[in-house]
C-alpha cells in the first residue's frame, strides 16, 4: 500500500510509544492506565496478549455439524466428538459418526461429562446417566447411581466419583475399581474387598451448611472436592482402607461450576464467585496444596459476567494446552448470546486477560492439540493462529485514555504510527476524553506490502497515518478484519512540538 505521505514534514516533533501489550485491566479507571510500556488495554476482543506482549487476532474455524444450542462436548476418541445439544423439545446426544440418542435429557438441563473405561459418561442431576462407547448410547446398570442421579463426575485411582446428589448434598459416592457400574448402595454388606465402592461424607469437615459444587482429580491419586466457599483434598487409593483427607491442604476459595474445573499441567484452575482461581503445590516447601488468585486485573469485569448467566452452573471451561489458554464461557439469558473470557497463560508471565464473542461460543473441548468449540448453532473446529479458516473473528483492541505526559495540557498530534504483521484491514478510530470521535482512518495491513518499512525495526511493518488533530487525552481504537495471522505490536503517536 502507498503511504499518505513519505518526505520528512520539517515541522518539529516528538513522538510517544506504546508497547508490550498485558491484556485487560478494570482495576483502574481507564483514565489512569497510560504506561507506555508493558501497556494495558481497556478492550481486547476477540484477540489476545502473547508473551512477547504482540496483540494477536484470536484463530478462525472451521464448521463441524449441527445447528442447535451445545451445552456440552468431549471427545470420545483421539479426533471425535460428542455432544448435548438443545432442540425445543429436549436435549439430544449427538456424535461425529452421527449415532444420536434423541430426548436424552429434559429441556434445559445442566450437562457435564466425563471419561471413564474410555466411555463418554453424561450427567444431569435427578437424570440417569448415560454413557455413550463411540457406537451406542446406554443408561448406567447401577441401581445405586440410578436412584443418586447426580450431577457431575471425575475419575480419580482407577474409579468414578459422583457428588452433586439432591438430599445428599455433601457425600461423593466412589465405585469400585475398574468399574463404573456399581455403587456402595450395589455392594455385598458383608464385603471386605478391599477394592470396593464406598462413601465420603464431608459434612463434618464444613462447618456450615455448604454443598459439593465440583470435583477434580488433583496429580495422580488426589481428589479436589470444591464446594461453595472451600476445597478439600482427598487421598483416593485403590484400597479403600487408605482413603483419608489431606490435612497439608489448606483452600478458603470455592467454586460456582463444575464444568469450569480444568487441569493444567500440575495445576487446577476453577472459577469462584469472585474471581478464577488455581490450586497447586507450594513453590516454597512443595508439601502444602494452596489457591491462588489469578484474576484481580479484571475482578469487576469477572464478577460482572457471572452476574449475567441465569444459572452459574451453566458456566463452563476449556483448557488450551499448546496456546496456554484458559478459555471460560458465559451463556447469556435467552440462551444464544454467549460472552467468552480468556486466560492467556506463560511461565513467569502474569496472566494476560482477554474476552470473545466469536460463535457465541458455549462450551469447549480439547485433545491431542485439536480444540473444539460448542455453539450456539453447532460445532467448530478451532484452527491455530497462522491458519486460514473458513470463518474468522474481527479483533477490536481499544486503549485506555492515553494523555502522553500531562492530564492538562492539550496535544497537537500529527501522525500515528502503527507496527503491525500479517493481513487484514484496520479501521482505525480515535475518541478524545470526552468521547467525540475525532478521527478515522481506514487501512490495509499485508505482507506483501507495507507502508513504510524501516530498516532500524526489521521484525515489524510499520503502518504511518496522517492524523491533524488536538486533544488532552484520547483513546484508540482498532478493528482488524481478515483471515490468517495478524498482529499489533506497537504503536507510536507523533506530536507537534510546541
Amino acid at each position: 500500500m502507498t503511504s499518505t505521505f513519505k518526505s520528512p514534514s520539517g515541522i518539529p516533533s516528538k513522538s510517544v510509544a506504546y508497547e508490550n501489550f498485558q491484556g485487560l485491566d478494570v482495576s483502574r479507571d481507564r483514565t489512569s492506565l497510560d504506561t507506555g510500556k508493558n501497556q494495558h488495554l481497556s478492550v481486547c476482543q476477540d484477540s489476545f496478549c502473547d508473551w512477547r506482549g504482540q496483540i494477536t487476532r484470536d484463530p478462525g474455524c472451521n464448521y463441524l455439524k449441527g445447528s442447535s444450542p451445545v451445552n456440552a462436548v468431549n471427545f470420545y476418541s483421539k479426533d471425535k466428538v460428542v455432544y448435548a445439544e438443545q432442540d425445543g423439545a429436549g436435549i439430544n446426544l449427538v456424535s461425529e459418526d452421527d449415532h444420536i440418542k434423541e430426548g436424552a435429557f429434559p429441556l434445559n438441563s445442566v450437562i457435564t461429562t466425563s471419561v471413564f473405561n474410555r466411555r463418554i459418561h453424561f450427567f444431569s442431576q435427578d437424570n440417569p446417566p448415560i454413557y455413550y462407547d463411540g457406537t451406542n448410547y446406554n443408561f448406567n446398570a447401577s441401581p445405586a447411581l440410578d436412584k443418586l442421579r447426580p450431577s457431575f463426575s471425575t475419575s480419580v485411582s482407577r474409579r468414578l466419583c459422583v457428588a452433586g446428589i439432591n438430599g445428599r448434598e455433601t457425600t461423593i459416592a466412589i465405585s469400585r475399581v475398574d468399574n463404573d457400574e456399581i455403587f456402595p448402595d450395589d455392594e455385598p454388606i458383608d464385603s471386605v474387598s478391599v477394592l470396593r465402592a464406598g462413601n465420603i461424607d464431608i459434612s463434618n469437615q464444613l462447618g456450615a451448611s455448604e454443598s459439593i459444587t465440583g470435583l477434580s482429580k488433583f496429580e495422580q491419586s488426589r481428589l479436589a472436592v470444591f464446594t461453595t466457599d472451600r476445597t478439600l483434598i482427598f487421598l483416593i487409593d485403590t484400597d479403600i482402607g487408605l482413603w483419608a483427607l489431606d490435612d497439608k491442604a489448606s483452600v478458603n476459595v470455592g467454586c460456582v461450576s463444575h464444568a469450569t474445573v480444568k487441569s493444567a499441567g500440575s495445576d487446577l484452575l476453577f472459577c469462584s464467585r469472585s474471581g478464577v482461581h488455581s490450586l497447586r503445590r507450594s513453590a516454597e516447601n512443595g508439601l502444602t496444596i494452596e489457591g491462588e488468585s489469578l484474576s484481580f486485573k479484571i475482578d469487576t469485569l469477572y464478577r460482572n459476567l457471572v452476574s449475567s448467566v441465569e444459572n452459574p452452573k451453566d458456566i463452563s471451561a476449556v483448557y488450551d494446552q499448546d496456546m496456554g489458554q484458559y478459555h471460560i464461557f458465559f451463556p447469556q439469558r435467552g440462551g444464544f448470546l454467549t460472552k467468552r473470557l480468556t486466560m492467556t497463560l506463560f511461565p513467569g508471565i502474569d496472566p494476560k486477560w482477554s474476552t470473545g464473542t466469536f460463535l457465541n461460543a458455549r462450551c469447549g473441548a480439547a485433545l491431542g492439540g485439536r480444540i473444539v468449540f460448542g455453539s450456539s448453532g453447532g460445532i467448530y473446529d478451532i484452527k491455530k493462529i497462522e491458519e486460514e479458516a473458513e470463518v474468522h473473528p474481527d479483533m477490536v483492541v481499544k486503549t485506555p485514555v492515553l494523555w502522553h505526559g500531562s492530564f492538562t495540557d492539550t496535544k497537537s498530534v500529527h501522525a500515528v504510527l502503527i507496527q503491525a504483521t500479517g493481513n487484514g484491514t484496520a479501521l482505525l478510530e480515535v475518541t478524545d476524553d470526552m468521547e467525540q470521535v475525532i478521527h478515522s482512518d481506514t487501512f490495509e495491513i499485508s505482507d506483501s506490502g507495507d507502508d513504510n518499512n524501516y530498516p532500524d525495526v526489521p521484525l515489524s511493518r510499520q503502518y504511518e497515518r496522517k492524523f491533524a488533530g488536538r486533544y488532552r487525552g484520547a483513546q484508540y481504537k482498532l478493528t482488524v478484519s481478515g483471515k490468517g495471522i495478524c498482529r499489533i505490536i506497537g504503536f507510536g503517536v507523533i506530536l507537534r512540538k510546541s
